[in-house]
């Protein structure tokens, strides 16, 4: 089974109002190996004996500190944004170069592990052996180290009033 995040402009039968068929959703507290692997929930896997081809991406949300997984199809809405923003044509080629120039490219392989590069662990405060909290975002998700958790959590937590006001479930 192949994973893919198919593009929702309509109902069919590969989404629900929006919603990817496949989709990283949910908080998970996972551990690096020696070897700065991470597991992946098994619902984010790819079927056996695939790979997930993923772009990680320095960032920050909320002004936390992230690694952002991206999929190839998530990348390249970030790249068709860019391209379809009103800013100049330089401005957006040096946004698309910064992209382009600071992802690096990993897999989720087919035992669900994702290898992060040692030196990206070190910058973002993560260790071997140690904590990693994973964000599912939809088309992406978020690592987060023990340092930046607390943080991303309370920056969370304060936009949920907003949250609670805005949607109506009635």
């Amino acid at each position: 089974m192949s994973w893919s995040v198919p593009k929702c402009t309509d109902l069919t039968a590969e989404c629900t109002v929006g919603v990817p068929i496949n989709s990283f959703e949910g908080v998970f507290d996972f551990k690096l190996d020696a070897k700065f692997r991470v597991s992946v929930p098994s619902e984010w896997r790819p079927g056996r004996g695939e790979a997930l081809p993923l772009r990680l991406l320095k960032w920050s949300i909320y002004k936390v500190p992230v690694l952002k997984a991206l999929t190839d199809e998530a990348f390249a809405a970030m790249i068709s944004s860019i391209d379809s923003s009103e800013e100049a044509a330089g401005v957006k080629s040096q946004r698309k170069g910064l992209l382009y120039s600071r992802n690096t490219p990993v897999t989720i392989n087919d035992q669900g592990k994702v290898l992060i590069p040692k030196r990206l662990a070190g910058e973002q405060g993560l260790e071997a052996g140690g904590a990693v909290h994973l964000y599912g975002r939809g088309t992406n998700f978020d690592i987060v180290s023990p340092r930046d958790h607390e943080a991303l959590q309370a920056a969370e937590e304060a936009l949920l009033g907003d949250l609670y006001e805005a949607v109506d479930f009635s």
